[in-house]
C-alpha cells in the first residue's frame, strides 16, 4: 500500500506542476517542503510505539537489516537537505531575521540543520524490537495510531518523491546522453544507487517488519522496475 500510494500521489502532483521550474518558483515551494518534513517527523513518531508493540509481541526473531548504516547516513542526508529548503518557511514562522551579508547565520543553519536531521534520523531508525513497555494497548487504539501515522508518512514521503523523482531524477535523465550502450549502462546504474540512496532509507519503517518476506522482495523489484520503465519512456521522450 505505500509504495503505490506514495507513487500514485507523486505522479498526480505533477498534474499540478508540470515541471521542477514551476514548482520551484511557485510562492509555496518552501513551504511545501516545510510540510513535508513535519508530515514525515510526525509520522515516524507515531509509527513507533505501535510497530515496536507489534515487533515484541508477535514473537518474530527481527534480525539486523542490511546495509542500516548506509540506509541511516542516506536518510540523514535526505533530511539535512529538505531542513535546508524549509528554513525560509521557518524563520517566518518565528519571525526571525533573515539571512543577509551583515546577517550571515549560514553556519549556524548548517549545525541546526545536522542536528534535527539527526534527531529525524533517530526517530526513524531507534530500536524497535526491544522496546519495553509496562503499558498495555488495545488492538483499537493501536491501529487507529498507525492508520494516521502511515497516512502521515505517506504524504511526507510523496512530496519528496514528487521533488526527488518525477521532477527531479527524471528531468535529468531526459537531457541525459544516450548515445552509446556506455550511456544507457551508467544511466542504469545510477538510477539503482539514487533507489538506493533515496526511497529504500525513507521506507525503511515498512521495510524493518516484512523484509524477510518473499513478496516484499517483489514488490521492491516491481517498483524498481517500473521506475527504470518511466525513465526509459523519459530518455526516449515517449
Amino acid at each position: 500500500m505505500f509504495d503505490w500510494s506514495v507513487i500514485s500521489i507523486s505522479f498526480l502532483l505533477g498534474f499540478i506542476f508540470p515541471t521542477i521550474t514551476d514548482f520551484i518558483r511557485s510562492p509555496g515551494f518552501y513551504y511545501w517542503m516545510l510540510a513535508a518534513l513535519l508530515l514525515y517527523t510526525c509520522g515516524a513518531a507515531l509509527k513507533h510505539l505501535p510497530l515496536s508493540y507489534r515487533l515484541i509481541h508477535s514473537g518474530k526473531a527481527i534480525r539486523p537489516v542490511p546495509y542500516f548504516l548506509f540506509l541511516g547516513v542516506g536518510h540523514w542526508f535526505i533530511m539535512l537537505f529538505v531542513f535546508i529548503l524549509s528554513e525560509r518557511p521557518l524563520r517566518s514562522i518565528f519571525r526571525l531575521p533573515r539571512v543577509t551579508e551583515k546577517n550571515d547565520g549560514s553556519w549556524q543553519l548548517i549545525i541546526i540543520a545536522g542536528i534535527v536531521s539527526l534527531f529525524i534520523t533517530w526517530l526513524v531508525y531507534r530500536t524497535k524490537s526491544k522496546r519495553k513497555s509496562r503499558n498495555k494497548f488495545s488492538v483499537g487504539y493501536l491501529f487507529r495510531m498507525e492508520l494516521l501515522a502511515d497516512i502521515l508518512l505517506i504524504a511526507g514521503v510523496s512530496i519528496l518523491s514528487f521533488v526527488f523523482w518525477e521532477k527531479g531524477v527524471m528531468a535529468m535523465l531526459s537531457r541525459a546522453s544516450t548515445k552509446t550502450i556506455g550511456d544507457i549502462w551508467f544511466l542504469f546504474v545510477f538510477l539503482s544507487i539514487l533507489f538506493l540512496f533515496f526511497y529504500l532509507p525513507l521506507r525503511y519503517l515498512f521495510f524493518i517488519e516484512d523484509r524477510e518476506n518473499g513478496r516484499n522482495r517483489r514488490r521492491l523489484f516491481l517498483i524498481f522496475g517500473f521506475m527504470l520503465l518511466k525513465a526509459l519512456f523519459e530518455i526516449l521522450n515517449i
